[in-house]
């Protein structure tokens, strides 16, 4: 059997084996002089503490987030609307003293009628503005429901980054070590091991860099969720060199085809909150088109009230001069407004403008939801098949040539040159692995968003 057989026979248990930083194996090589100990790196997830699902992320956020909160409160205002439609014009209270001038006085109430469609109209409207408002809301939700979904793979995916490089550090460290031994047998030169070394340092670099892109996710993921910035939680670990579908939750499901395009189109016109946004303002204009036409008939107004009518006083000179023939009566008087300059022409003019506007805004929000939908239909289908490539061929590939150059290094069969640039080579892979997953997640969400409703 050659040389390069038993190194694939040896690596076979190693690639077998998950690659985590800290595990056993790794930690047996021992920690090397002037490198970083992983352990003193704050650890960026607690030991403890169940693992947070998207599901529970995005539930939690709903209920306990403060923008969800504003959003829901906003209901409260649309609500108040149904009350201002029950305003009623106040009756006026009234008293006309002519006593010394004219000798009568009157005083009384005068009460505005309103007519019972007025209010009716009102009512009608405020239910549609009610309406309005709630799906208003429901849009801000399910806006902040795609926010916190993106943080979280968002989050997920910096976690994986700094378990990938921590172990790029794990095999420089074990690079370094046989670079010493080696230098040390006197098979390669000093300079050998100060190339491991500067690897190793710039590794342990970008561990730093990573470890801060992961808490800086997380932070922004608790803050979304209502939580204080630095509180702690868990997120699961993704299987990430698995070639199994089920191997993790948030790798695409090749036993199922993608939805067709024309079934997304078809949810999209029937779930689209846009949509349904728009087609609920032509309905609240017309409401209050409605309100209008019925103002143009004016509040009549009833006076009714006493009335007194003194006769002459007594021959001048007398004192005090005093009042005679007191006539006491009652009276009735009805004002009504005539609509002749005023007919509601402005708000009649402005509500059926605004319904023309709605409806090519809605023609405009059709052609938007379709373009939106079309390419994040075409995403999806781009990301997964870029993830089906990584998972048949790079992946495996990748990290085999890396463990074989690694162990050809270890007896002398392979030169550092050749180690450095393939364990940098398979970290690209890795990353660009996580990249994929990344990216198709943010498809898959951003196509929830365009249909307006949850894939299955």
């Amino acid at each position: 059997m050659n040389p390069i057989g038993r190194i694939a026979i040896i690596s076979l248990a190693v690639l077998i084996a998950p690659a985590v930083p800290g595990s056993t194996a790794i930690a047996a090589s021992g920690p090397v002089k002037g490198s970083k100990d992983l352990s003193a790196i704050p650890p960026l997830r607690p030991a403890i503490v169940p693992s947070l699902s998207i599901k529970q992320a995005m539930e939690e956020t709903l209920m306990r987030s403060p923008r969800a909160t504003s959003m829901r409160l906003m209901l409260g205002i649309a609500k108040s609307s149904r009350v201002r439609a029950t305003e009623l014009p106040n009756p006026t209270a009234f008293m006309d003293n002519g006593y010394r001038a004219e000798f009568t006085y009157r005083y009384g109430f005068l009460v505005p009628v309103e007519p019972v469609w007025k209010l009716a109209f009102r009512l009608l409207a405020a239910k549609n503005e009610i309406k309005l408002a709630d799906l208003e809301i429901a849009k801000g939700l399910w806006a902040l429901r795609g926010d916190i979904r993106r943080a979280y793979n968002q989050a997920l995916v910096d976690q994986e980054r700094f378990y990938t490089i921590s172990r790029l550090v794990e095999l420089y460290r074990r690079v370094v070590n046989t670079a010493q031994k080696r230098f040390g047998a006197g098979e390669v030169a000093r300079v050998d091991v100060m190339r491991a070394e500067r690897a190793l340092a710039e590794a342990e670099v970008e561990l730093e860099l990573a470890r801060n892109s992961a808490v800086q996710a997380r932070q922004v993921m608790s803050v979304l969720m209502g939580r204080p910035y630095d509180s702690s939680f868990e997120l699961p670990r993704l299987r990430l060199f698995k070639l199994t579908a089920t191997a993790i939750d948030f790798s695409p499901d090749y036993t199922k085809n993608v939805p067709v395009l024309k079934d997304m189109l078809d949810k999209a016109s029937a779930n689209r909150l846009e949509l349904k946004i728009v087609a609920q303002a032509i309905k609240t204009n017309g409401a209050n088109l409605k309100v209008a036409y019925g103002n143009i008939a004016p509040n009549p107004a009833i006076g009714v009230g006493s009335s007194v009518v003194n006769g002459p006083p007594l021959t001048a000179g007398s004192a005090p001069p005093l009042p005679q023939n007191i006539f006491r009566g009652y009276f009735f008087q009805t004002f009504v407004e005539l609509p002749i300059l005023n007919v509601q022409q402005g708000d009649i003019s402005m509500y059926r403008a605004k319904i023309r506007q709605l409806r090519a805004e809605m023609e405009t929000q059709k052609n938007i939801v379709e373009s939106e939908v079309v390419q994040a239909h075409r995403e999806l289908v781009k990301q997964r098949e870029r993830i089906k490539g990584f998972q048949d061929k790079l992946i495996s590939k990748a990290q085999q040539i890396a463990l074989l150059t690694q162990k050809g290094y270890e007896v002398g069969e392979i030169d550092l040159t050749s180690v450095l640039v393939t364990q940098e080579s398979n970290v690209q892979v890795r990353n660009r692995y996580l990249d994929a997953i990344y990216d198709y997640e943010v498809a898959f969400t951003n196509l929830e968003q365009a249909i307006g409703t949850t894939l299955e």
